[in-house]
């Protein structure tokens, strides 16, 4: 249908404000800017769920490849646009919907087709209804925010099975992945990092080093072009993973007062933003269908990134607070410089090779 691209730009353009105002709200939880209406307080849920879960439930609802299951990204789209407005109540059933037709839309992908990625993909969606609802049982946002995190988890490597699977890994392989996956679901129901982090921290570490072990990225870094830039994002995303779930051992959220931050965000701008860079420039032309492609340009808000998130990690270690508004501003400008630059190729176009 005609209507379809419309609505698959739209709920993109829709997802797009929530990240902006996901990062306003970052800027004014630190004191930076003046807050808009709840964007400071409903920080976490606006990135998590009004921005990255109506993303992933876009690419899910592209890949079924019926109109309905954009039903999907447009009630998550429409939960983040009441959080915008400060409707907070009103938003929890509606991503809590969404989540549970994201999971419904994974289940019967891996109903149709059994395999490890559409079973994983299908355990880290019902991680997002599960935080929705430990969230509408008045648990705090902070709490909630790392169920959320587990799904984006979870997505990732899924993602990162279906586009490695050249290599397929071994039975004990699999099977290694599928324990460490149900004992961290496990740590994440049970309450942790506030309820004891050990166990969290463990299963973390060891889905980094599987996927270190695992991906083909450790065999493309060592190529050229997109490959390894992709690649080189990849791994600096499995680093801050492990350096996250080191994070969560020995600086407890519930014991240690910049804990929490180191985590979150290792894993928040560490990992799952690094693996938004190595991806976007193959799953926005899916998605969208917007032409943009790789430059190697891209390496400087990449580089910036990785520059960005390593000082909030130092700063929150030494408890320095009145820094961390340097980071948070270097991670603003890696992304805007990244979208920019992507963008950018849509209009300058490599020039045809002549004979």
């Amino acid at each position: 249908m005609k209507l379809t691209p419309f609505l698959r730009i739209a709920l993109a353009v829709t997802a797009a404000a929530s990240l902006v105002a996901g990062l306003t709200g970052g800027l004014a939880r630190l004191g930076v800017v003046a807050p808009v209406g709840d964007t400071a307080d409903m920080h976490g849920a606006i990135m998590a769920s009004g921005f990255f879960g109506t993303l992933i439930s876009l690419e899910r609802a592209v890949a079924d490849g019926r109109l309905a299951a954009l039903l999907v990204p447009a009630v998550s789209a429409a939960g983040g646009i009441l959080l915008l407005f400060g409707y907070a109540e009103a938003t929890a059933p509606l991503f809590l919907v969404a989540g549970l037709g994201l999971t419904l839309l994974t289940g019967l992908a891996a109903w149709k087709l059994p395999t490890l990625f559409t079973g994983l993909m299908t355990a880290g969606a019902a991680l997002w209804p599960l935080g929705t609802l430990f969230w509408m049982s008045d648990r705090t946002l902070p709490e909630v925010g790392y169920v959320w995190l587990g799904f984006l988890i979870l997505t990732v490597v899924a993602e990162r099975i279906e586009l490695s699977r050249l290599l397929r890994p071994t039975l004990a392989a699999r099977g290694l992945l599928v324990l460490l996956v149900i004992l961290f679901a496990l740590a994440l129901g049970l309450g942790q990092p506030w309820n004891g982090s050990a166990l969290l921290s463990v299963t973390l570490a060891g889905i980094a080093l599987w996927l270190l072990r695992e991906d083909i990225a450790l065999r493309t870094v060592r190529t050229t072009g997109f490959a390894r830039f992709s690649a080189l994002l990849l791994i600096s995303g499995y680093g801050w993973l492990i350096v996250a779930a080191a994070s969560l051992y020995l600086l407890p959220p519930g014991e240690a007062v910049y804990g929490h931050d180191a985590a979150i965000h290792a894993i928040a701008v560490g990992f799952i933003l690094s693996m938004v860079f190595a991806h976007a420039p193959i799953i926005l032309p899916a998605v969208t269908g917007a032409p943009v492609r790789y430059v190697p340009v891209l390496y400087l808000p990449a580089a910036l990134l990785q520059i960005a998130i390593g000082l909030r990690i130092v700063f929150d270690a030494v408890e320095a607070t009145e820094y961390l508004h340097c980071p948070a501003w270097l991670t603003i400008a890696a992304i805007v410089a990244y979208v920019a630059l992507l963008l950018g190729t849509m209009v300058v176009r490599p020039k045809a090779a002549t004979a």
